[in-house]
């Protein structure tokens, strides 16, 4: 009789994906029937475990690289997250001239649009808000011109503070 040893996987749009087990087939080198070692008298069943434990049937490490790969983008982009949520708090405690402010604008929901700092004092931040808005958050960057920028805004460095601590109201921020 010939022992093999096959992989079972779980399978994602018929793609072999995680090892789940393994199947253990036995076939007679008479007549090419093939038998399920459960179905094996205990004498066979033995020698199939003997064989077993000689020379055991390893799952190759390869054959993990699907969801290793997919732990490590998982991984990847909540350290990319992270860090960019920590330098747009950063860029919220000490604003500087040419920042950039992104929000969905309170009278619309799903209307966006932008602020722009342009003077900062001892004690307040001046700038304009642009005057053009946009239904997609991807598309921000075509109303970014400069002509745009009609609307004259003044905060002083608490309320900006306090808008900006939590990037509830600015989802975004970009420095120049």
């Amino acid at each position: 009789m010939n022992y093999s040893v096959f992989g079972k996987y779980a399978h994602l749009y018929w793609i072999p994906f995680i090892p789940i087990g393994k199947v253990n087939i036995v076939e007679c080198n008479n007549c090419k029937a093939t038998y399920d070692v459960k179905e094996l008298e205990q004498r066979t069943k033995d020698k199939f475990k003997q064989e077993m434990d000689r020379n055991p049937a390893k799952t190759p490490v390869k054959h993990f690289s699907a969801p290793i790969l997919i732990v490590l983008i998982i991984a990847g982009s909540f350290l990319y997250s992270s860090f960019n949520d920590n330098e747009m708090l950063n860029y919220a405690k000490n604003p500087k001239v040419g920042d950039v402010y992104y929000y969905e604008t309170p009278e619309k929901a799903g209307h966006y649009s932008t602020l722009k700092i342009t003077e900062i004092t001892k004690d307040s931040i001046f700038g304009f808000e642009n005057n053009m808005g946009i239904d997609s958050k991807d598309q921000m960057d075509k109303i970014l011109d400069a002509k745009n920028y009609t609307y004259p805004f003044a905060y002083s460095k608490a309320e900006m503070k306090d808008i900006t601590k939590d990037l509830e109201v600015f989802f975004k921020i970009t420095r120049e």
